[in-house]
């Protein structure tokens, strides 16, 4: 009987997850009536019924936000890797490198200016700067899956954001030991061993388990890989990076781009798995994003997140229309790529948390700027990415080709 209550009690959060999913999967429609991007749409509706307004939410479930983040955007950094399958890294990863490479220098360097003009302390400064290049990922691809782009410019942001989070990360552990050398808190040799073990164990952990999941995944019926399998390995690389104390998101990133370029099976298959799979997961994470968005934060926002807001974004279009010019990228790619990278989120937030424990005064400021400040970027920075995609005539106007009903949440692969 007391088992019984307990499943009974349970049933209110099942419903909610029901409910989440129904919305979802007419979210299309209801965001291209209101001309919202999908995630902008998905977000403001977990801020509505969230702990900010209406508290609609059981905080059980408002609580499971972490764990969902993990598994979605380590789906979502895993189909990054898919950009790799014909991704010449001789002939166009430089190019690729040096756009991600320049909007990164840009931005952090005029953050780190702003900041430190403002504020007047020279370790903020630092952190901020390295928060800067962080995008977020999820948001940006479910726009490109919405409006169905593609072109120049599409395959430019798809391939940028797999490199973003590379140097981001790369960047912030770089000024994180910076910080604790100027501070002489803590052990900079231990600091410094600590981050190349973040970035160099993420390499490493998604190459061990890219190779032998090439291989085995669709052993078992040669060609079509099972659902179990793929979902297995990614989980694995993912939950074994968290025990590492590495980086989950570079390894799968570099899981993917592993599968993407060996030859030993369909890649097609795999992938087109992890996009079917990863639709519910995603609808729960964005709304569940913004449940845990504080509006309230941006009462606190301050002149230090508006200028942070405003420079940032400078720096992506500056940086990345100069180096995309540099590089003679296409014409479309140097109007638009510094434009359609603006959302930022889970990575930013999840390595400002990292200062509290290294700077716990200054990190929780900096925590509540990256809070605030990931309200704006991840209701306004879709639509931009939208609005470029659109500029740049790469996006398929879905009302003339397919019924909404026939859309999936995610772009199939090609």
């Amino acid at each position: 009987m007391e088992a019984e209550a307990v499943e009974i009690a349970e049933l209110p959060n099942i419903l909610v997850f029901g409910l989440f999913l129904m919305f979802g999967g007419r979210a299309y429609a209801i965001a291209r009536y209101l001309r919202l991007p999908r995630v902008t749409l998905l977000v403001i509706s977990g801020i509505i019924i969230g702990p900010s307004f209406l508290n609609l939410v059981p905080d059980e479930i408002v609580g499971l936000f972490p764990i969902m983040s993990y598994i979605a955007l380590s789906m979502i950094a895993f189909r990054l890797g898919e950009t790799f399958i014909n991704f010449d890294l001789l002939k166009t990863g430089p190019k690729i490198f040096a756009i991600s490479f320049g909007k990164t220098l840009v931005a952090a360097t005029l953050v780190f200016t702003i900041a430190y003009w403002i504020q007047n302390d020279l370790v903020l400064a630092l952190l901020l700067a390295g928060l800067a290049p962080a995008s977020a990922p999820a948001a940006t691809l479910d726009v490109i899956s919405e409006t169905n782009a593609k072109g120049p410019l599409t395959d430019t942001i798809v391939r940028v954001l797999a490199t973003d989070n590379v140097l981001g990360i790369t960047l912030f552990s770089i000024f994180l030991v910076v910080g604790e050398i100027i501070t002489g808190a803590g052990n900079p040799s231990q600091e410094m061993i600590a981050g190349a073990w973040e970035i160099g164990g993420a390499f490493l952990l998604g190459l061990v388990i890219g190779w032998p999941m090439a291989r085995l995944a669709g052993a078992l019926k040669k060609g079509k890989p099972s659902l179990l399998e793929i979902t297995g390995f990614l989980l694995l690389c993912t939950g074994l990076a968290y025990q590492l104390h590495v980086s989950y998101l570079l390894a799968c990133i570099v899981l993917g781009a592993t599968v993407a370029k060996n030859r030993a099976q369909p890649k097609t298959n795999i992938f087109g798995t992890i996009e079917e799979v990863s639709e519910p997961f995603l609808v729960i994470f964005f709304l569940l994003a913004g449940c845990e968005l504080d509006v309230s934060a941006l009462a606190s926002l301050g002149l230090i997140g508006i200028l942070y807001v405003f420079a940032r974004c400078l720096g992506f279009v500056i940086g990345g229309g100069i180096a995309a010019r540099l590089v003679n990228a296409e014409p479309v790619v140097q109007e638009n790529i510094g434009w359609s990278l603006f959302p930022q989120a889970g990575v930013a937030l999840g390595l400002a948390v990292l200062t509290l424990d290294h700077f716990p005064g200054l990190g929780q400021f900096l925590v509540s700027i990256i809070v605030s400040t990931t309200v704006i970027f991840e209701l306004f920075g879709p639509t931009v990415t939208q609005w470029r995609l659109f500029k740049a005539k790469e996006t398929i106007q879905a009302a003339e080709t397919v019924s909404s009903d026939d859309l999936p949440f995610v772009q199939k692969s090609k």
